[in-house]
């Protein structure tokens, strides 16, 4: 249902003009009065004429506004209002002496030469360059103007419409009618439903061939999305059905036609991927198999069972050690508490000690952190250990990293392109130890790395299993291997564990108060610093008690009155902010869940210098959109975290997102104190709920078929397997 609203009017002010097409503006409507209207388009200039759709809102800084999802601007007709707009400075060339000029000498009949060079050399003074200029300049703008127009007509919103332009340039309006999907599906930001629906619009029929292999394409790369890398033939034909609304035997047909041309590819009968993401996973089982074997200078080891400072290697630890130096490859498995990080620490010294070159890395930078504070020695983020830049790693097959061993932590969270661009790097001698967690989330990406590998059997593993913390000071571990166990978690009086139960039924907004003054008063009368100790962790973005509106309200805390805030594109900055990265900055060595705190914002220049740990790091404004507030996060942007407090506020409302594996991660997110706030039948809803969805992926046929062959065309016997 369209619950957009109109507004239209002539531009009295450009109050604010931002990078990629925001702008605040004032607009006097046809009752004469003056409204404030936030848009994102082409660069707009007081005098323009606008129709605008979208809402009504209210900013909290800046009072009632419109907020245009699509704006159209109208040129005006008459001679003089058409002067004072060429004033503005629209077009190139043109000032307010030179637009009255050209007003005196063409009169109404303005708006019909300004592309015509030769006529506007009529005028006295004009010269050739210059008319040329002029004319080039007016073209282009209505050009532009009319792309917009013509995509805003068919549906697209104001913003999209500018990116699409952006690319496709005066090719707009041909390249979108000619076909939609491949045109509008390369602009980020827009998807196959958006496509669609204009294509829709331009008259496509349901059973258009480029419509049915786009449809074909968003159910594969949603699946992808999802963390699989294969599916049936039978699911993509049935569910490409579902989406575009024509029968199951026509997807079929489209499901071969990727596969003859190449764009999917078989696995066995039935079981089809997208060739990079099969052939990454079989060229990650080559690499693996290849170091599978008994290390021909495991006899150079000598296993040390005491540490510097009195420590003592249990039984279990032990063996989980002698088993991983015997193998080129290994894996270290087991859930909080068990000693995984002591076993690291330990192997790392053995293989020092044996004169080997070590590199230590994980997938988050706090991750790596962690593992060099466990170990006492250099860790680094998988980037940054390959060399991550704008172009992509620096090393690589053909250029490999230098050393003797690998030992990666917290693998869970790798997906399969970054565990490819790992693997690949290895030189051949080199050793390759997989640390961590397989009842933890899996990673955001495609894959299911560390779960595939431990199921095949293919690959050494040493399980740790004996809880080593007991006692009020480990209730986090004891409760967490509960949760994991399927059994609900129990507060324990004066321990690091706590329950906070809200009453059934009540206001949401309730337990996003209780979750506020757990999170700040609570958590400082306990001796926790509220800003840098605490973090909130919750399963949504959306909702009372998201991760939006709880920053909001934590903002309000840790920024009273908006101390010291300035606004750059309509967002507000403050000194002490909590933020977090989004997406991987390579040119800022900053990476997808790094952690930071706004140091200080610049209106004017619209920068943002933040602090990274023990760096500082300056934001531009075309890098702002790639942070977010962070005083509350999701359990997935968390992984691979630890914080000395979390509060986890846990609801109805968010229902189906309550599951075991998303809970158990975010409990072992905690080093010293967790606090459950929330429904007591949102908490057990979260411990008896096991995602049914399983990752099919083709690592693990890799790992126990080697020999497997694949083809686009290929109709061998049916064989796949799935991982939780």
């Amino acid at each position: 249902m369209d619950n957009l609203e109109e507004l239209s009017g002539v531009i009295s002010a450009v109050r604010f003009v931002g990078e990629e097409g925001f702008q605040i503006l004032t607009v006097r409507d046809a009752q004469e009065q003056e409204v404030t209207l936030v848009a994102v388009c082409q660069p707009l200039n007081e005098g323009e004429s606008v129709q605008a759709r979208g809402t009504w809102g209210t900013h909290p800084k800046f009072g009632k506004q419109f907020k245009a999802d699509r704006l159209i601007t109208q040129i005006p007709q008459e001679s003089k209002a058409l002067g004072a707009y060429l004033a503005s400075g629209k077009v190139a060339g043109i000032g307010p002496k030179f637009a009255a000029r050209l007003v005196a000498h063409f009169g109404d009949g303005l708006r019909d030469v300004l592309g015509d060079e030769k006529a506007l050399r009529a005028v006295s003074g004009i010269g050739k360059k210059k008319a040329v200029g002029i004319a080039a300049s007016w073209n282009e703008y209505q050009e532009a103007r009319d792309a917009l127009i013509f995509l805003q007509g068919h549906g697209l919103g104001a913003s999209r419409a500018m990116s699409v332009f952006r690319q496709l340039g005066q090719e707009t309006i041909a390249k979108v009618s000619a076909n939609p999907y491949r045109t509008l599906l390369k602009t980020r930001g827009i998807g196959f439903r958006i496509a669609d629906a204009m294509a829709q619009s331009l008259g496509f029929e349901l059973t258009h061939r480029d419509r049915l292999i786009a449809g074909l394409r968003h159910v594969v790369d949603a699946r992808s999305a999802s963390g699989h890398t294969l599916a049936t033939s039978d699911e993509l034909a049935s569910e490409g059905a579902q989406l575009l609304g024509v029968d199951v035997a026509r997807m079929a047909s489209v499901v071969e036609l990727l596969l003859a041309h190449g764009k999917l590819i078989s696995v066995e009968s039935g079981l089809v991927g997208l060739p990079s993401l099969v052939e990454a996973e079989r060229t990650i089982a080559t690499a693996l198999l290849a170091r599978a074997v008994l290390w021909n200078g495991c006899n150079l080891v000598r296993v040390n069972g005491e540490l510097s400072d009195g420590r003592v290697l249990s039984d279990e630890q032990r063996q989980a050690l002698e088993a991983c130096l015997a193998y080129g490859v290994a894996v270290l498995t087991g859930g909080p508490g068990v000693g995984k990080t002591t076993v690291t620490e330990v192997l790392a010294q053995t293989l020092d000690d044996a004169g080997l070159e070590l590199a230590l890395c994980a997938p988050t930078g706090r991750a790596s952190r962690r593992m060099s504070e466990a170990t006492g020695r250099p860790a680094s983020t998988i980037h940054r250990l390959l060399g991550a830049g704008a172009s992509g790693f620096e090393f690589n097959a053909s250029n490999p990293i230098e050393a003797d061993v690998v030992i990666i932590d917290e693998a869970s969270m790798v997906d399969v392109p970054l565990f490819l661009a790992l693997v690949v790097a290895l030189p051949d001698h080199c050793r390759l130890f997989i640390i961590g967690d397989q009842d933890q989330l899996a990673s955001v990406g495609p894959g299911n790395i560390l779960r595939d590998v431990i199921g095949s059997g293919a690959i050494p593993v040493a399980r740790l299993q004996q809880i080593r913390r007991q006692g009020p000071g480990s209730q986090i571990t004891v409760q967490a291997h509960a949760v994991n166990q399927g059994n609900s978690p129990q507060s324990v009086p004066d321990s690091d564990f706590e329950i906070v139960e809200v009453p059934e039924g009540g206001d949401p907004e309730l337990v996003c108060r209780v979750t506020l003054r757990v999170a700040t008063e609570d958590m400082l009368a306990r001796g926790f610093d509220p800003l840098y100790e605490v973090q909130v962790l919750t399963p949504m973005h959306g909702g009372p008690v998201g991760t939006r509106a709880l920053n909001e309200a934590l903002r309000s805390y840790h920024v009273p009155g908006d101390r010291g805030s300035v606004t750059i594109h309509g967002r507000q900055w403050a000194p002490g902010d909590k933020i977090v990265q989004t997406e991987n900055d390579y040119n800022r060595d900053v990476f997808n869940g790094d952690l930071g705190y706004v140091v200080t914002a610049d209106a004017e220049d619209k920068t943002v210098l933040a602090r990274f740990e023990d760096r500082e790091v300056l934001f531009t404004s075309d890098a702002l959109g790639k942070l977010q507030l962070a005083y509350a996060m999701t359990g997935h942007k968390a992984q691979g975290s630890e914080f000395p407090a979390v509060v986890i506020p846990l609801v109805r409302s968010h229902w189906h997102m309550l599951e075991r594996q998303w809970l158990y991660t975010s409990l072992t997110r905690g080093k010293r104190r967790v606090v459950l706030v929330g429904h007591p039948s949102a908490i057990k809803r979260a411990v008896n709920h096991v995602t049914g969805q399983r990752r099919l992926t083709s690592l693990p046929l890799w790992l126990r078929q080697p020999a497997l062959s694949v083809s686009p065309t290929h109709k061998g016997e049916s064989y796949g397997q799935t991982s939780a």
